[in-house]
């Protein structure tokens, strides 16, 4: 957003002091050399500008579509509309002893990378056997970890079974961790980044369990970067939202597992009309596969680009399919949608250092309640 307001430039500051010594200084000439006007009129010049800076900062803050930190958050409070702080996972550890063992509030757990975990909750074996054990990481995304990760017991664990304990995340995982909310880019709509909320929440007001409220619900839950929404999917009053967390799921496309469905649909649950029928689904993925051939130049790094693209194309493009007539203004909404394989080409294409390549691709169409996910990725 350059000179929005008009604001000079430091050379027109530079010429403005020049002129003001002019103007004051009777036979003096601010643009000969050597002279101590010159460079005086670049200080006083380059203090000017920094003055018109501030103020246009200043005046950019004003706006969502601008605003910075907590300039951005006070845009969000307005419309009781809070930035998402870090959240730390969450789940169980299986503690698995030969013998007895007591396990303490506060028993950490070490991942392979260091992070470490503790236990939010005492609990005990009283022979031979396992025990699960509730524990928290650090907030932030980093502390997701998969089912069955084996995990090393620091600290808090006693009893006869505990020199040859052995502990490993349990079948649901660690899940829920995630960064604070970024501001996101000036102007963005992203729904994964608060300007994009604030945005979005500013453009479609609540209006009582419309479409685009159960988009603005979900949004504000942690992790959640998508949202699409199928209204009437199975008769009238039935409402059916499909959350997308594409910053913890991105291997699967953003599409979220069991887990993590079920918090969305708590909350809500506990917002939506209690006229609505409402149900929370993940969407199911329809993998395309990609192949490319004749690549020129084949080198790992622009094979690399290429993925990266096509994986930006299929997050950017990719919609959940749906029975909803298309409205424009409306993306959120979960209609008829195909994948073109224009799409995917021109991903290709734009991949850093590609000179030509031929791309096997073609328009895919989506069944309802199923989203685009990029499958098999072949280069030669």
């Amino acid at each position: 957003m350059a000179d929005v307001f008009g604001f000079p430039s430091p050379a027109d500051c530079l010429q403005a002091a020049r002129a003001a010594y002019q103007a004051a200084c009777a036979g003096l000439n601010a643009w000969l050399w050597p002279n101590t006007i010159g460079p005086s009129a670049k200080v006083v010049g380059a203090a000017q500008w920094s003055v018109y800076q501030r103020l246009d900062f200043v005046g950019r803050q004003a706006f969502a579509l601008f605003a910075k930190g907590k300039y951005l958050d006070m845009h969000g409070a307005e419309l009781s509309l809070p930035r998402k702080l870090a959240q730390a996972a969450t789940g169980n550890v299986v503690v698995t002893a030969t013998a007895d063992v007591a396990i303490a509030p506060g028993a950490q757990f070490q991942r392979g990378d260091g992070a470490l975990f503790a236990a939010t909750a005492a609990a005990t074996l009283s022979a031979a056997g396992s025990v699960g054990v509730a524990v928290a990481g650090a907030a932030g995304q980093a502390s997701n970890t998969a089912a069955g990760t084996p995990m090393t017991i620091v600290s808090g664990v006693t009893g006869d079974g505990a020199a040859g304990a052995t502990a490993a995340v349990d079948s649901n995982g660690l899940f829920g961790g995630a960064d604070v909310e970024p501001d996101g880019a000036p102007r963005t709509r992203d729904l994964a980044t608060y300007r994009g909320r604030i945005l979005f929440r500013k453009a479609n007001p609540p209006q009582c369990g419309a479409p685009s409220d159960y988009v603005s619900w979900a949004g504000a839950l942690a992790g959640v970067t998508r949202v699409f929404v199928e209204r009437t999917w199975n008769g009238p009053g039935t409402v059916r939202v499909f959350p997308l967390f594409d910053a913890l799921f991105a291997s699967a496309g953003g599409v979220p597992d069991a887990g993590h469905v079920a918090v969305v649909n708590a909350a809500l649950q506990a917002l939506a009309p209690a006229d609505a029928a409402l149900t929370v689904a993940a969407p199911t993925p329809t993998p395309i596969a990609v192949a490319v051939t004749n690549l020129n130049p084949n080198t790992t790094s622009v094979q690399t680009a290429i993925r990266a693209e096509l994986a930006d194309a299929f997050q950017r493009l990719g919609r959940v399919s749906g029975n909803n007539t298309a409205i424009a203004g409306m993306p959120y909404l979960a209609s008829p949608f195909t994948f073109m394989a224009d799409w995917i080409e021109a991903a290709v294409a734009n991949a850093a250092g590609v000179v030509s390549a031929d791309v096997a691709a073609s328009d895919t169409a989506i069944s309802e309640g199923c989203i685009p996910t990029l499958g098999t990725v072949t280069i030669t």
